[in-house]
């Protein structure tokens, strides 16, 4: 039974306890399990979706399609997060595209029934907020970085955080990101990020590989953040 499966997340998932632990059993049981393969559209820019859904497995990828028919990464979701709570009120199309970047799993409650849920348990409702909350304020500072700062600082900023998690590898320290990425991190052409990445390397301060980038001066990368 799919309410057998959706208890199972919840034991061993505390995000997903989090959310559904006050869900009254009449909505829980009408949550519908939906599975998608690495790579899959689990959502469509401009389309309708009359369900609201929680990833409870795998990760997925919010990106936005240009009028130039480039895709422009918004966010990466993982484990707990909401995917349609914007567009489910009024059912209005989606604002981005959701594609499974390993293999993923949803629950997913009809809108009625999802509606009728935020009515009921307050534990959710207050959630629910405050994750929307979040989310605007993550974006609005999002929105003010790329209004306030230039492309070459915003740049070097997210390269050194990236070097937080990178590896160590002869004298550099190699981070996994290439320049589509990063051009879909920034929603901004290839040809911005490569010129940027040309004056850096002219520096030494990296090396461009295929898919990686190699850092060699955390130190210089630093001081070039600082530039505006």
């Amino acid at each position: 039974m799919e309410i057998q499966k959706v208890i199972a997340h919840m034991e061993s998932k505390k995000e997903i306890y989090q959310i559904l632990k006050h869900c009254p059993y009449e909505i829980l049981r009408q949550w519908k399990l939906v599975d998608f393969k690495k790579g899959a559209i689990m959502f469509s820019q401009d389309e309708r979706y009359d369900y609201f859904s929680l990833l409870v497995e795998g990760t997925a990828e919010i990106n936005i399609m240009g009028e130039n028919g480039k895709k422009y990464t918004q966010a990466i979701y993982q484990v707990g997060d909401m995917i349609g709570e914007i567009e489910i009120y009024d059912l209005i199309p989606f604002v981005s595209t959701v594609e499974a970047i390993q293999d993923v799993t949803l629950i997913a409650l009809q809108r009625d029934y999802f509606l009728t849920w935020l009515q009921m348990d307050h534990n959710f409702n207050q959630y629910f907020i405050r994750k929307a909350l979040h989310h605007n304020y993550v974006n609005s500072k999002r929105e003010g970085v790329n209004n306030l700062y230039s492309l070459n600082h915003r740049l070097c900023h997210y390269l050194l955080e990236c070097v937080q998690n990178g590896s160590k590898h002869g004298d550099g320290i190699v981070v996994n990101v290439n320049k589509l990425e990063l051009s879909q991190h920034f929603a901004v052409t290839q040809r911005s990020i490569n010129r940027i990445l040309s004056h850096l390397r002219e520096k030494k301060i990296l090396d461009v590989e295929k898919n990686r980038l190699m850092i060699l001066d955390v130190t210089q990368l630093q001081k070039e953040a600082k530039k505006e």
